[in-house]
């Protein structure tokens, strides 16, 4: 019986029979020859609609924050409704005046108002878009693939499983790394401008807003995202559970932020001991001392004025504590958090890397 002929430019025999099995093109293999670069085009050209809302929601964000910045600036009447640094309106010309300016729905005052949103509802600035690309990247990013099954068409062209996942996971990521740091900017801005503090940098919803935390956050609901998106395959199930799984994570470390980093303690026993926490310190617990020095937590006595002492004494009390955090605490914080969150994020894309070679092995 004579040899098998070998295979066109192999030089090697090629095989024959009914088990035979045809080698592989040595060519150019389509999607492959661009490389990786090759799967984030093609992950971009799919999901290029999701990418410019993000884009316009982030131009429109800017443009909201510096226009009512320049409304608060130049409304007409602004000299004559700024009533910040004047006493107490009593006549009847000021009265008519203050109602004046709070029924003008162009005016100073109506500008202050809505400024005064970009401050005080920070909600919005942090639950909503982290929530957003959470479920965002569980449903129409993963699982709506692996559900339709158009996965197997991407993974038959040259481009490999893990190129597919890294490839979401990078636009993704850039994607929200550089929307959460100009909303950082937007924020911080418009506190810095705005006529009222608002709520204090220790506020669950204003704290991530103020750093680097709000984009580890934005990071970690991209991981978090393609990990549910992996494990549940439904698009309407991922999303669910992407939801609450992100809300999760943001309530449990919110909880555990004031033990990030080491606290200071605020004790009285006496009149004119130590110095009482300033405003803008972050008090996160409180209590009383009994007279054998053991801290009831969460309880507290309305005792004021020069006999507070005497007052806690005779009701069983030496003082009263506080569990602290001051304001040069802030950074600290920041960094301990944003490196907590990115190890989540880490991890979760560490377990997502695992579930997909049993889907793809």
């Amino acid at each position: 019986m004579s040899a098998p002929a070998p295979a066109p430019g192999t030089g090697t025999a090629a095989p024959s029979g009914p088990d035979a099995v045809t080698p592989p093109p040595t060519g150019p293999r389509g999607p492959d020859s661009g490389g990786f670069r090759a799967t984030l085009r093609a992950t971009h050209l799919v999901h290029r609609g999701a990418v410019r809302i993000a884009g316009v929601a982030v131009l429109l964000a800017t443009a909201v924050t510096f226009g009512l910045y320049l409304w608060t600036r130049l409304a007409p009447d602004r000299d004559r409704c700024d009533f910040r640094d004047r006493d107490m309106l009593t006549k009847d010309e000021d009265l008519k005046r203050l109602s004046e300016c709070y029924d003008s729905d162009f005016g100073y005052q109506s500008a202050l108002s809505w400024y005064r949103l970009l401050v005080t509802e920070l909600d919005l600035w942090v639950l909503v878009p982290v929530v957003l690309v959470a479920v965002f990247v569980a449903g129409p990013l993963i699982a709506r693939e692996l559900e339709s099954g158009t996965f197997r068409l991407a993974w038959t062209q040259a481009e490999t499983p893990r190129r597919w996942l890294t490839g979401r996971l990078v636009l993704g990521c850039a994607v929200v790394i550089v929307a959460g740091t100009v909303c950082v900017g937007l924020i911080r801005f418009a506190r810095a401008t705005s006529v009222e503090e608002g709520m204090l940098w220790s506020n669950e919803s204003v704290f991530p807003s103020l750093g680097p935390v709000l984009v580890a956050y934005l990071v970690l609901a991209v991981a978090l995202g393609a990990l549910v998106g992996l494990l549940v395959r439904r698009v309407i199930l991922s999303m669910a559970a992407a939801l609450l799984g992100t809300v999760g994570v943001l309530v449990g470390l919110a909880q555990l932020r004031p033990y990030l980093w080491p606290h200071e303690t605020y004790v009285r026993k006496g009149e004119g001991e130590g110095a009482f926490p300033a405003g803008n310190s972050y008090q996160f617990d409180f209590g009383l001392l009994t007279l054998d020095g053991d801290r009831v937590p969460h309880t507290w006595l309305n005792c004021p004025g020069r006999e507070s002492v005497a007052c806690l004494r005779g009701q069983g009390y030496a003082g009263r504590w506080i569990d602290y955090h001051p304001a040069s605490h802030f950074w600290p914080l920041q960094l301990v958090e944003t490196g907590i969150v990115l190890a989540l994020a880490a991890l979760a894309v560490f377990v997502s890397l695992r579930v997909l070679r049993k889907i793809a092995p």
